[in-house]
């Protein structure tokens, strides 16, 4: 037995001193499952969804795909995040009081996020709403159309830029430009990871995260994130865009 896991079995044996008996807490009750964090130290609500052994964190925070796991001992539960050990209290069906124990105790709250839509809605291809109905209104002047690259006639140019959406996948097509990413979407449908490469906001900018704040089979309102990846560090965010679906 190493030092680190006496470490933690001390530590889980100090909490549990002095606590009534809890009922057990299995880890199905967080599996494939998203989460408000909220917490009097933060400011922003965060969001926490579990898979089957590896766990994501969005918000003002991104994280990967990091390990949890739930661990039982002398009548107490606790959700332990990657190397972080977090004291669990079950308070309803879809709710738990947690306490994470580090050098200070930091007390927060979890609570299930239900599906708001089907995210299958998400699925066909998306233009923007501002962007379609200045490019559809014939009485508003345009810019002449950019010329064709060797390879390609005018009648491959694409403006407005469209979306097309495919299972995990995101399609962008714009001017004579086309790129693909893989996409990881949370178990509600409201959170949208990408590496999708957008040209038309600026050389080097790639599109990072989409929070779907509305969908339905014909309107989908998002705020993206996206990235200047020739300037570490440097991401803004576009707020309240309208995407329209095309039929």
């Amino acid at each position: 037995m190493n030092k680190t896991t006496i470490f933690l079995l001390l530590i889980l044996t100090i909490v549990s001193c002095g606590k009534k008996t809890e009922s057990k807490i299995d880890k199905v009750e967080f599996q494939h499952k998203t989460f408000n964090l909220t917490s009097e130290s933060e400011q922003d609500t965060l969001f926490i969804q579990f898979q089957d052994s590896t766990h994501q964190i969005f918000g003002n925070l991104w994280q990967g795909k990091i390990p949890w796991r739930i661990s039982n001992y002398n009548n107490s539960n606790f959700l332990v995040l990657d190397n972080r050990v977090i004291g669990i209290k079950k308070l309803s069906e879809d709710r738990f009081d947690c306490t994470y124990i580090g050098l200070r105790d930091n007390s927060f709250e979890l609570t299930e996020r239900k599906p708001k839509w089907n995210k299958e809605l998400l699925n066909g291809t998306w233009v923007e709403k501002e962007l379609f109905e200045y490019y559809s209104n014939d009485s508003i002047p345009k810019p002449p159309p950019i010329p064709a690259p060797p390879e390609f006639s005018e009648s491959d140019l694409q403006y407005p830029p469209l979306y097309k959406i495919n299972g995990d996948s995101i399609y962008l097509t714009y001017d004579y430009h086309k790129s693909k990413s893989q996409l990881a979407i949370n178990n509600t449908g409201e959170f949208v990871k990408m590496r999708l490469e957008n040209f038309d906001l600026g050389l080097g900018v790639k599109e990072s995260f989409w929070r779907i704040k509305f969908l339905s089979d014909s309107l989908m309102i998002i705020d993206k994130t996206v990235e200047n990846t020739l300037e570490f560090g440097k991401e803004k965010e576009l707020k309240n865009i309208k995407l329209i679906k095309k039929r």
